[in-house]
Formats: C-alpha cells, sequence, structure tokens
C-alpha cells in the first residue's frame, strides 16, 4: 500500500521538534541520550521520496488475517517483546544478553539446553570457589594450630612475626608431622642457628630425634625442622635434606658464598653461628647430642669451581661431649672424593679432639693450628682436610688456608703454583638404617 504525502509533511514527520536521528551526529555522541536510546529500540519506518513534492512510505502487510483472540495474544506477545528489548538494550553494557520468548518448540529446546549449560557453568564455578574456600581454611586453621603450639611452647617470637613467617607449604607439612604423643611440630623460627624453645618446665613431650624421623613420618621436602634429640633437654632447629642418598639427613655445616665467618671462638662453635637457609655450623654441642646414642653416617658433599661434585661418607661418626673436647670418630669411609679425614699416620683426623684459636687441643707441639689457619676443626698437626677453611673464589696464593680436601683430584694449579679452594662444601649426618 502506498501513502503519498507532500513534501513538507514529509519533512516535517522525519524532522519533529526535540527528536534526534540515530544517524546524526548528536546521537554519535549521546548514546546514553533518551531521545537516542529510543531511536535503537524503536527504529521509524523507512521513508523515501519520489519527486520534491511528494514522499513514500513502507508498511509491512500482516500475513493473513488473524482471529480476535489471535489477535489479542500476538499484542500481548509484541508487549512482551519489546520489553525484552528494552531489557536487552539496557543490559548491553553489562554484557547480560537477554532472550526473547521462544516462538515455537525449537527455540523452547535451545533455550532449555542453553539454561542447562548455564547451570552447568554455573554449578562448577561454584565447587571450584568452594574448593578454594576449603582450602583457605585449612590454611589458616593449620597457620593457628601451629601458631597455638608455638606459643604454648614458648615460642620466642611473636604471633604476628609467626603466622606472616608460616608459608602455605610449610603449615601442609608441619601440620602432617607428630610426634609420638600425637602433637603438631612447633612453627619454624627465623633460621638463625642455636634457636631453641625456651621453657621454665619439664618438656613432658617430645619431638621427632632428627630429620631421619622426620623422614619416617613420610615428610619429603627439604626445609627447616625442629627436632630433640635427647628428650630432657631443649629441642632445636636444623636444616634437613629430605631429598639426597635416601633423605633424612640433618645439615650441620654449609659453604657457598663466603657470607659467613668461619673463624670462631669455641663457644661460638659450641653453640653454633650462620643462617640456617644458608652458610652455618649448627654448634658441636648438638652434634653430640645428634650422635651419642646409635651408629650415625657422616657424608661431605664437595663442589669445585669447575662443577665438579663428589662426596665422602663415613659410615661410623660421633662427636663426643666438651668434656671429651667434642672429639671425633669417622671411620668406615666410602665415597669418591678419597679419604682425606684418615690421610695418613701424622695427618689423621679420626679420634682428635676439635680446636679453635683460642682452645689449642691439637697434635701440632709448636704452636696453634686453629690461629694458624684461621678455623676451627679436628687439627692433628696439622691437616689433611679442612672444610671449615677460609672461603677463597677459586685459586688463592699464601698458607693453605682455604677449603682444603688432601685426596681431590686437583690441588694446585701447576702453571701459577697458586692453590685451589671449594665453591660449595656441606657435611650432614644421619643415623644408619634409615
Amino acid at each position: 500500500m502506498e501513502i503519498r504525502f507532500p513534501f513538507v509533511q514529509c519533512v516535517l514527520l522525519l524532522l519533529l521538534p526535540g527528536r534526534l536521528r540515530s544517524d546524526s551526529p548528536a546521537c554519535s555522541e549521546r548514546k546514553e541520550d533518551p531521545a537516542c536510546l529510543e531511536t535503537l529500540v524503536a527504529r521509524p519506518s523507512e521513508a523515501s521520496c519520489d519527486g520534491a513534492l511528494s514522499c513514500r512510505l513502507h508498511f509491512l502487510h500482516p500475513e493473513e488475517p488473524s482471529a480476535p483472540e489471535e489477535v489479542k495474544d500476538r499484542h500481548q506477545e509484541q508487549q512482551l517483546a519489546f520489553k525484552q528489548t528494552l531489557k536487552q538494550a539496557s543490559s548491553e553494557g553489562s554484557g547480560r544478553p537477554q532472550n526473547p520468548r521462544p516462538r515455537n518448540v525449537m527455540d523452547r529446546l535451545h533455550l532449555v539446553e542453553v539454561s542447562m549449560l548455564s547451570m552447568a557453568a554455573k554449578f562448577q564455578r561454584l565447587q571450584e570457589e568452594s574448593k578454594l574456600n576449603q582450602s583457605r581454611t585449612e590454611e589458616k586453621l593449620n597457620s593457628l594450630v601451629v601458631l597455638l603450639l608455638g606459643i604454648l611452647s614458648g615460642c620466642e617470637l611473636s604471633c604476628n612475626e609467626s603466622v606472616q613467617k608460616l608459608s602455605v607449604p610449610e603449615s601442609r607439612r608441619l601440620g602432617t608431622l607428630k610426634t609420638k604423643g600425637g602433637l603438631h611440630l612447633p612453627l619454624k623460627g627465623a633460621g638463625h642457628v642455636g634457636t631453641q624453645l625456651d621453657s621454665s618446665e619439664k618438656m613432658e613431650r617430645t619431638f621427632p630425634r632428627d630429620c631421619a624421623e622426620i623422614y619416617r613420618q613420610g615428610i619429603r621436602e627439604n626445609g627447616i625442622y625442629t627436632i630433640q634429640p635427647v628428650p630432657l633437654k631443649m629441642p632445636f632447629e636444623v636444616y634437613c635434606d629430605m631429598v639426597t642418598d635416601g633423605g633424612g639427613w640433618t645439615v650441620f655445616q654449609r659453604r657457598q658464598d663466603g657470607s659467613v665467618d668461619f673463624n670462631r671462638t669455641w663457644q661460638e662453635y659450641k653453640q653454633g653461628f650462620g643462617s640456617l637457609h644458608g652458610e652455618h655450623w649448627l654448634g658441636n654441642e648438638c652434634l653430640h647430642s645428634l650422635t651419642r646414642l646409635g651408629q650415625h653416617a657422616l657424608r661431605i658433599e664437595l663442589e669445585d669451581w669447575y662443577g665438579v661434585k663428589r662426596h665422602a661418607i663415613y659410615r661410623k661418626f660421633k662427636v663426643a661431649s666438651e668434656q671429651h673436647k667434642y672429639r671425633l670418630m669417622a671411620r668406615e669411609y666410602q665415597g669418591n672424593a678419597g679419604n682425606a679425614l684418615s690421610y695418613s699416620r701424622n695427618y689423621n683426623h679420626d679420634h682428635k679432639y676439635f680446636s679453635t684459636y683460642d682452645s689449642d687441643n691439637d697434635n701440632y707441639p709448636a704452636g696453634n693450628c686453629g690461629s694458624y689457619y684461621g678455623t676451627g676443626w679436628w687439627f692433628d698437626s696439622c691437616l689433611a682436610a679442612n672444610p671449615n677453611g677460609k672461603y677463597h673464589r677459586g685459586r688463592y696464593s699464601g698458607v693453605t688456608n682455604g677449603i682444603y680436601w688432601g685426596t681431590w683430584y686437583i690441588l694446585t694449579d701447576k702453571r701459577t703454583n697458586q692453590k685451589y679452594s671449594f665453591k660449595r662444601v656441606e657435611m650432614k649426618t644421619r643415623v644408619l638404617n634409615v
């Protein structure tokens, strides 16, 4: 059907005062304006003008006449569709598309399928959120339990420091560690050697005896743990190697970067020094407590500046008490680094007393080996091995005071006659038959 209007009426119809067209520059800058928004959801019919004095409007005819009830239903359906379109336009920025009412069975099936997929996605997201919340709750509970145990055992750290220092893997690891009495291990400290849990009362519960016992409880992560070799003595912290050669090793010496001076007094070697995270000496008193009962092995790992790694194992290792000047027993050698602790008759470190620059207990009659080489060690007269020597970065000249192992494949540079020190050395002990 065609309806003709004069040209002036057509202009008035398309350019009503106060209305904006969707393609006008004003609407492109003000899309949120109600007038512009209305043009988006209710587009006017297309108009075309055939001549200067007339224009033509095109309307869509219904396919066939409808009954009054059908007209009513269709009218309501059109209203709902119009409202749905308004919702879709208003929520377009939020990214939540709104679907119109389905008109046939296929559309309804598609809508049901989309709804089921949406519900499945929401259910999966809720499951993931539930697992995450459960994990966070578990971590908080573990942190709280460990913190309370640290407080009950007289932990020196404040509560805030304890919570901050307890990482997620540490909390899970400590949460699985139980003593014979069924109690968890306390929170690990800052990693300083000699840290003990102070208590004015007798220790009625026991901690794991050493790293080997922790390993037997199923722990396989390297790190700092609290142990108690002697039930009636205070527990202390150690670094446990749970990976090397079957795990369960208690590390008592480490050299790796020269950050710690090993020329220390007798008292410092007794109590220990350094950081368990890096270079340290655990302490002769702790070594005695660890090895006083049972048969223990000693493992010494060496690495030079060319990346060559070797080790020496002594299947009988023990450190006596201070009363016996922390005398060393290191026998039954195995490994590929050579038996430097029993090098020769006059350079045999086995069964020798410990010496420092302020406590001379060596077999050298003319002086003090500890003072001469600037370190503490089980000297003979004087040494064929000295893992506690001065940290030189490779070759050096002068006195043989570096980290020394007399059976190593290279000890001096033949071209320059310079001596050779090590890049890394680590000493650890473990009870046999882990």
